[in-house]
């Protein structure tokens, strides 16, 4: 049997995480996943790639407000309410969006808990409702999807078979375990073998209500080798190298860990997923 384990929003690109019983299924992914990001004063992203500390930024949402917060500082409380924002133009990866800033205020406080990046104040901008920001086409089968500040897909789903799978191996080697949140899925199965492989899939919930089409085994990045909750890189080689020779994609290049996706039919829209739901799977 596979079931649903976990679910999370990273609401900001590369900060924090939030772990959900249950999660709303909308058109750029789950409500608010990645419907942040941190810039510089140019308006390109930035993640951990650059800043390992953001790790250590936490998040909470709710329907009127995104508050941020870390052990030495007040907590920062940014409304909702689009309001008076400016309307930029904000560049992650190869794509140019549509955001708001969320202001000087908000600029002030990033930049002093995380540091300027190369001389440059840091900035927040929130994805504009009136944006489309299309997973190309060469991954879809005349299906349409889109995201946010995610890297390229609307979902990340992992295994905790996988991650078992891959602390054998790191443990057997003389490394360290490494925890799911390292990979920042916004879903966790468990009971699913191979969540790897190229061939694409579906995950089913049981009763029909949702269908998620497994669409590119997920490429694995620098941001694995930071531990979450201190923002510190653990091992600047590993789980790569481990990911690397395990091969679970059959790709002999890359460090693979879970499956890019997308919900598969517009009726899911606003559908509920939920811990402990069944899924099926079907080729």
């Amino acid at each position: 049997m596979i079931n649903i384990s976990h679910l999370y929003i990273y609401p900001v690109k590369s900060l924090s995480g939030i772990s959900l019983q249950r999660a709303q299924i909308g058109i750029n992914g789950f409500q608010y996943d990645r419907e942040w990001m941190i810039t510089d004063n140019q308006y390109h992203f930035i993640t951990q790639r650059q800043i390992e500390s953001m790790a250590t930024i936490g998040v909470e949402i709710d329907s009127t407000k995104l508050t941020l917060y870390c052990t030495d500082s007040t907590p920062l409380v940014i409304s909702l309410d689009f309001g008076r924002k400016t309307l930029v133009k904000a560049t992650v990866w190869q794509d140019c969006c549509e955001a708001y800033d969320e202001g000087e205020e908000v600029s002030i406080w990033l930049t002093r808990h995380l540091g300027k990046y190369k001389g440059s104040a840091l900035r927040l901008v929130r994805f504009s409702p009136n944006e489309r920001r299309a997973v190309p086409n060469k991954y879809l089968n005349s299906e349409q999807a889109q995201s946010a500040f995610s890297d390229q897909f609307p979902y990340l789903i992992t295994s905790s078979v996988s991650l078992d799978y891959l602390n054998t191996s790191l443990v057997l080697n003389g490394e360290s375990a490494v925890t799911m949140d390292c990979f920042r899925p916004n879903i966790v199965v468990d009971g699913l073998e191979k969540i790897e492989k190229k061939t694409s899939y579906y995950l089913d919930e049981a009763a029909g209500r949702y269908r998620f089409a497994m669409k590119k085994p997920c490429t694995r990045c620098k941001i694995t080798t930071i531990q979450q909750d201190t923002g510190v890189v653990r091992n600047s080689k590993e789980p790569l190298t481990t990911l690397a020779k395990l091969n679970m994609s059959g790709d002999e290049k890359n460090a693979i860990f879970g499956q890019n996706a997308i919900v598969s039919s517009a009726e899911n829209l606003m559908t509920v997923v939920e811990v402990g739901d069944e899924v099926l799977l079907n080729i």
